[in-house]
């Protein structure tokens, strides 16, 4: 619940500093956000949606942030909301200089119904800051002064390898940008959108053509993404893109055969993410844990053993110890890659080097201090006795199967372990091999 502050505007709750009362308007606004963060210890979330700091509150705003002063908030805040603010391109640059800060630990950015224009300096700066930031989160919805202009210059410099789910609704695209949208979907596992799972495109101008040519550049190009939303895209023509689409060619088509027409894209839509990434996701995601299971036993061994069988390599432990390190290096990756068939050579090479990283081992011991942002909740559900409703502590994470987070309710410390794994080695999306 949050505190009313007397004579201050914003109110801090559980971490999070939230909006209440007056409308935070320009720097005297921003101002008062100073203040408020200067008095506390700690904030993760900022959320000031829907006040009229502009250009000059931002900038206010960020360039204490980046200061000394700010120095313990750039490593809380995870979150910062700034929907609805008269943002510009100013601000934006602003913000751009925090976010590419290293000590931030920023990963949720809303910056939608703003202002911010066409500056092509700008935008790109923004897309290099993302690149080097840990952003997994980025809304641009409603930022119509943009236009094309995201697809053509913020979209040819970005390359996050965080990001996950990118807002550009209502922003006035139209189908002259569809080609520059489609390559950057389809650039591959290293280009744009390699690291994107969700794309949200709706009310714009893209026109069947345009929303067929992003179903396309999917299937050819891109095994990252798994939800994508192109609703209400019709408002540039009802044109067919070519004869490879389900259709055939027309110049122009009635209402009924438009709306057959876009019934076939939302079932090919449904197909390529649904039938065919969504699919080879948990096929690369089984195959990375099993092989890291096998490469931990097989790969990895300890200093001492390394040392004596140096300097005794002819002694008869070294000669009876198990065959398979007898065998070549390249003949014993080979044999763990037949564990792993649907991944890239990159991705289990990736694997295996982690496998073979002490430093990435688990720790052995319990934490001896309760941390109950890192425990597991039990599930009430289940039959746990004494346990019931109380956290789970132990070396391995909570009991397979009995803690609330698999049923999606909390979020399983051994569920994010794994998530954490796979995002280190690049094994969150299907990754063909590239034939030479």
């Amino acid at each position: 619940m949050a505190i009313p502050i007397p004579s201050r505007s914003i109110a801090v709750s559980k971490g999070r500093v939230v909006v209440s009362k007056e409308i935070l308007e320009g720097a005297q606004g921003a101002d008062t956000i100073i203040s408020q963060l200067n008095s506390s210890r700690s904030i993760t979330k900022l959320n000031l949606n829907s006040n009229r700091l502009g250009d000059d509150g931002v900038s206010a705003l960020f360039t204490f942030l980046v200061s000394p002063a700010a120095l313990r908030h750039r490593s809380s805040i995870t979150e910062i909301h700034l929907n609805n603010n008269g943002v510009g391109c100013r601000g934006l640059r602003d913000i751009a200089d925090y976010v590419n800060g290293n000590e931030v630990v920023l990963k949720t950015l809303w910056l939608a119904n703003n202002m911010i224009g066409p500056d092509a300096d700008v935008l790109a700066w923004f897309a290099t800051a993302v690149n080097h930031s840990q952003l997994e989160f980025l809304s641009l919805t409603g930022n119509h002064k943009l236009g094309d202009a995201i697809v053509e210059t913020f979209f040819r410099h970005l390359r996050a390898p965080r990001l996950r789910e990118l807002h550009i609704n209502a922003m006035g695209l139209t189908a002259s940008c569809a080609s520059g949208l489609a390559e950057w979907i389809s650039s591959g596992h290293t280009g744009g959108a390699h690291s994107l799972h969700t794309l949200k495109c709706s009310g714009n101008n893209l026109g069947i053509k345009g929303v067929w040519e992003v179903i396309h550049a999917i299937e050819i190009g891109n095994w990252s993404l798994m939800n994508v939303e192109v609703y209400a895209n019709k408002l540039a023509g009802t044109e067919i893109p070519n004869d490879n689409s389900p259709i055939q060619q027309s110049e122009r088509l009635s209402s009924s055969e438009t709306e057959m027409s876009w019934k076939d894209a939302e079932r090919a839509l449904h197909l390529v993410l649904h039938r065919r990434n969504a699919y080879w996701k948990r096929q690369v995601e089984m195959d990375a844990l099993s092989l890291l299971k096998y490469s931990r036993t097989l790969i990895l061994r300890s200093r001492a053993s390394l040392s004596f069988e140096d300097q005794h390599p002819m002694s008869g432990l070294a000669r009876e110890s198990f065959p398979f390190h007898n065998l070549p290096m390249e003949l014993r990756l080979h044999i763990l890659a037949i564990l792993a068939p649907s991944l890239s050579c990159a991705q289990r090479t990736r694997i295996y080097d982690y496998a073979a990283d002490p430093s990435t081992l688990p720790p052995l011991l319990p934490r001896l201090r309760r941390d109950f942002s890192h425990g597991c909740v039990a599930d009430p559900s289940r039959a746990l006795g004494a346990s019931v409703g109380f956290a789970l502590y132990s070396s391995g994470g909570c009991a397979e199967g009995k803690c609330m987070g698999t049923g999606n309710s909390l979020v399983c410390r051994r569920e994010a372990e794994r998530t954490k794994f796979l995002e280190a080695v690049g094994c969150h999306a299907y990754e063909p091999d590239c034939v030479t």
